[in-house]
């Protein structure tokens, strides 16, 4: 049975804070999920540099956990035992984050998330490429194309 979108970002929420401790260091929140898009945020005084920036390992750390988040849930709306993992990411840092920032990753369009769902189905696993921005207030700061791979767990 899917979960509400409510019951979606608690189970996110309790899972990054009970299995990824470096969320929880960096005091990351799940502040909004809809099915198709996931946003995490973080507070800039716990990530920040020594230029009072957000720090370019947590703007990384922050883009890589939401497109694993997105797709972790994707998967428990979809499949009993699937698991995500980060298998390569690109991220482009475009302007410094000045204040506690955001990240934003979308599911691809229906005819791709369509062929994810056959491939994982019929092979049992599959790669996906996602989209995620990072950003604050004023402006995005970076994004990352990373790419996840899928695998159903057998029996």
């Amino acid at each position: 049975m899917a979960l509400t979108q409510q019951q979606s970002r608690q189970f996110l929420q309790d899972f990054l804070y009970e299995n990824l401790p470096l969320t929880k260091a960096m005091q990351v929140q799940v502040a909004a999920y809809d099915g198709e898009s996931l946003v995490l945020t973080a507070p800039l005084h716990c990530n920040r540099n020594d230029k009072e920036t957000a720090f370019a390992g947590s703007i990384s750390s922050l883009a890589t956990v939401c497109g694993w988040g997105l797709w972790m849930l994707w998967a428990k709306d979809n499949y009993d035992e699937c698991q995500v993992a980060v298998s390569h990411g690109d991220i482009q840092y475009k302007k410094p984050i000045t204040t506690d920032f955001w990240a934003k990753a979308i599911l691809p369009d229906a005819d791709i998330l369509a062929h994810i769902q056959k491939t994982l189905s019929h092979k049992g696993k599959v790669r996906a490429q996602t989209y995620i921005a990072v950003g604050d207030d004023h402006q995005v700061g970076a994004s990352q194309l990373a790419e996840y791979a899928l695998w159903r767990k057998t029996a």
